[in-house]
Order: structure tokens, then C-alpha cells, then sequence
């Protein structure tokens, strides 16, 4: 069994060319017909399946297939591509296979590529405006090309594979987490001064999921698409470490970007590449009041069942939502000097926005406060808590393509409140406190 799963991964069926055809405008088309398995950057198992019609391999020229490049360099703006060749010949079938004829000119890549400041390096598509050639140098000025430009019909799908529930993975989107989604990765500094010293000791949120995409073309117009994040569970704490010197008071409202452009997948369809992005801005949000010279770690850790969150848009119906049904566990955390007395709140607000092939964009922000105050007994030598929670979950999307004649009307979706617990009670716990 272990053989044959292996197997499976790590076979590809690579796609065929079911028929050429030349359109109206005299440009050849290409029908690209596969189906495989694939990994993610995160080793979780994709099967991809399409079907699609588009512009042939004599209009989008991958990078990585023409013969005797030495490097591709991009102005800052990635509008200015300069191709280097090693010999003059080679240089020149470039240039001359861009300006053969009048049809429009795509170049792709993967290992000939430009960096993009949102979706980092990846493959590309672009639209090829002028050529000029220059010795062995092909200077290309070029716009950001669109699927809709170089596809007419058909439909691309990426769901994750059917396996053995104990050889199934989901991908870990996580802000201040380790690798597994399951643990903090460091400590994080809140506030700070002569008086006052409030840290995260231990603050995480931990996303696990799967993603999927679901586009359907025809006649170079989007006619449906589909992208989000599914079965997610949340690992997190929220524990704060507070040092006080006197009665102090410190906080913080600050926006990080703790992942800005993290690669999902990505694969080809013929010379068309397919790219799946993420990002992760967090909000953090703290308020500390100590009212005794004294140390303390108050907080919770958090593990919860959130469900689906994703939306599809269609032409006909326009945007539908996937509404989660979450649950939420919490396991309080406490420890501290007797004199301790404090009152707190806690936010780390993590967006998960998973963005697909420049088409679509689906962000899952998730808005939990942990709200607790702390009193210690110098009498009882305890220190004890009362702990509570409100958690709000939003999405929101929309699609990213602009082409004059796609007539879609509602481009933009949300913010859409998927769930709002309201103010709900942890409990009240009491631990023996430090002398």
C-alpha cells in the first residue's frame, strides 16, 4: 500500500494536446487535456484536472523552453524584460518568433522569471508590447498578461487528493507558529518602559486547511470561479507575561505583515503557468493595567474547529459564501507572585488571504480577544483569574481581473461577518502563587 501511494505521488500524466485549431483571427489554439497529482509547498496532495482551449505555443513563448538563454533581468517596475542570449542566432529566432506576425505575444517562465513584490518569485505571464534586439540582448517591454487573454474556453479544477485519513495533510498558514501550526515560534515584545514590561511569552495563531480553485472560461470571458480555504482548525495561545515595578498601565495597536506573498502551488497548463499565493497581515491589540509591584503569566491556549470559508463567484448567480459552524476549546494558563493584580486584553487578528492566478482573492480574518483580570491574596498565597472570549470571523474577496469587456458586476465581496460569538465566559480558576 505504502508502495502504491508513493507512486501515486510522485507519478505525473503529463498533459496531452488534444487538437489544434486556427480561430477568426487567424491565431492557432491549442486544447490542453490532463489530469495528475501534485504537491504543495507544504507537501499536501492536489489532484488538477482541465480542459481548456488556448492560445498555442507559437503565442505565449515559456522562457524556460527557448534555446540558448543566459538570464532574464526585470526593470523595478517588471514592465522592461532583458533577455540575454549566449549567441547572436539565438537572439535573433527570439526576437524574430515575437514579430513574425501581428497576433499578440505572451512570455511565460519559471526559472527566466521576474520577482513580484506581492506574489514573491514565481511563474509568470506576460503580455509582450515592443521588441527591440540588440547584439545578443532582446529588450522586451511587456504589461502583466491576463488568463483571460490567453485562454477561450474551458475549466481548470485543484481539490485535494482522496487518501488514507493517516496520510493526509493540510497546509499550516501561521503567524508567530512553528512548522506544524501547533507552537509558538519566539516570544513577542508588547510594551515597555521603566515601569511596565508586557510581552506575548506565548502568542501563536495556527491555521491548518486545504485550498481549492474552481474557473471556468469561454469565449476569453470568466464565466465561474471558486477559491478559499476549507476544513480549518486553529491551534493558538494567548498568554501574556506582565513585570510591573508599581502601578502601571501599558498597550499596543500595531499591523504586522507576518507573511507577504508565501507560495501555495503552482503548475502548468501547457505553457500557461497556474500559481496559488497567500499572505498573512496580523493586528495586535493589548491592553495591561497592573496595580502591584509584582510578575505574573496570564492567558489561554486555543484550539478550534472553524470549517469552510471560501467564496465562488458565478456570471449568472454572483457571489456565494461557505458559512462556517465553529467550536471553540480553551485551556487557561496562570501563574504569578501573590501581590499580583492586573486587568487585560488580548487580539492577535490574523488574515489568511489566498489569492489565485490574479483572477481572485479570498481573505479569512479571524478576531479573537481573550479578556481576564488577576487577583493575588497575600492571606491565601493564590493567585486567581477570570478568563473570557469574543471571536468574530470575516471573509472577504474579490476579483482582481480588469478587462473592459468581462461585464461582472459585483467585483468586490464583503466584508461578510461568517460568525460573532459575543462576550462568552472561560471560567474562574485559582493557582497556588509564587513566593
Amino acid at each position: 500500500m505504502k508502495t502504491l501511494l508513493l507512486f501515486l505521488i510522485l507519478a505525473v500524466a503529463f498533459a496531452a494536446i488534444r487538437r489544434s485549431i486556427i480561430d477568426e483571427k487567424g491565431r492557432q489554439l491549442d486544447q490542453h487535456v490532463g489530469s495528475h497529482l501534485i504537491k504543495d509547498k507544504f507537501g499536501v496532495l492536489y489532484r488538477v484536472k482541465y480542459d481548456v482551449l488556448m492560445l498555442g505555443g507559437n503565442l505565449i513563448l515559456n522562457l524556460d523552453q527557448v534555446k540558448g538563454i543566459r538570464k532574464v533581468q526585470c526593470d523595478i517596475t517588471n514592465i522592461e524584460m532583458a533577455v540575454d542570449f549566449y549567441s547572436v542566432p539565438d537572439a535573433y529566432n527570439f526576437y524574430k518568433s515575437l514579430t513574425a506576425n501581428p497576433s499578440d505575444k505572451f512570455v511565460s517562465g519559471g526559472n527566466f522569471n521576474c520577482s513580484d513584490v506581492q506574489s514573491g518569485s514565481m511563474m509568470i505571464l506576460r503580455r509582450v508590447l515592443e521588441a527591440e534586439i540588440k547584439g545578443v540582448n532582446v529588450l522586451l517591454r511587456t504589461t502583466e498578461g491576463t488568463y483571460e487573454e490567453a485562454m477561450r474556453d474551458g475549466f481548470v479544477t485543484l481539490e485535494p487528493a482522496e487518501l488514507p485519513e493517516e496520510h493526509a495533510k493540510t497546509i499550516c498558514l501561521g503567524v508567530n507558529a512553528n512548522s506544524n501550526c501547533d507552537a509558538a515560534s519566539r516570544p513577542l515584545p508588547i510594551y515597555q518602559n521603566k515601569y511596565i514590561s508586557v510581552a506575548c511569552s506565548n502568542c501563536f495563531v495556527g491555521a491548518k486547511a486545504t485550498v481549492f480553485l474552481d474557473i471556468k472560461i469561454s469565449s476569453f470571458k470568466l464565466r465561474h470561479i471558486g477559491t478559499g480555504l476549507r476544513d480549518i482548525a486553529v491551534n493558538a495561545a494567548f498568554i501574556l507575561e506582565a513585570i510591573a515595578q508599581g502601578s502601571a498601565s501599558g498597550a499596543i495597536d500595531k499591523t504586522y505583515r507576518i507573511v507577504d506573498g508565501a507560495l501555495i502551488i503552482q503548475f502548468w497548463i501547457g505553457p500557461v503557468p497556474i500559481t496559488i499565493w497567500y499572505e498573512v497581515p496580523l493586528r495586535m491589540v493589548a491592553n495591561a493595567m497592573v496595580t502591584a509591584q509584582a510578575r505574573a503569566e496570564i492567558g489561554a491556549k486555543a484550539s478550534w474547529k472553524i470549517g469552510d470559508a471560501y467564496v465562488e463567484w458565478d456570471e449568472s448567480t454572483g457571489w456565494k459564501v461557505a458559512k462556517p459552524a465553529p467550536t471553540f476549546t480553551w485551556t487557561p494558563v496562570l501563574s504569578g507572585e501573590a501581590s499580583f493584580n492586573a486587568e487585560a486584553s488580548l487580539s492577535i487578528i490574523p488574515s489568511f488571504i489566498v489569492h489565485a492566478m490574479r483572477l481572485v482573492y479570498a481573505g479569512v480574518s479571524i478576531e479573537p480577544t481573550l479578556m481576564a483580570t488577576a487577583q493575588g491574596s497575600t492571606v491565601t498565597k493564590e493567585i486567581c483569574a477570570d478568563l473570557s472570549y469574543k471571536v468574530i470571523g470575516s471573509l472577504k474577496a474579490g476579483i482582481t481581473i480588469n478587462i473592459p469587456f468581462a461585464k461582472i458586476l459585483e467585483k468586490n465581496f464583503g466584508p461578510y461577518e461568517l460568525f460573532n460569538t459575543g462576550i462568552k465566559p472561560i471560567g474562574h480558576w485559582c493557582v497556588k502563587a509564587k513566593c
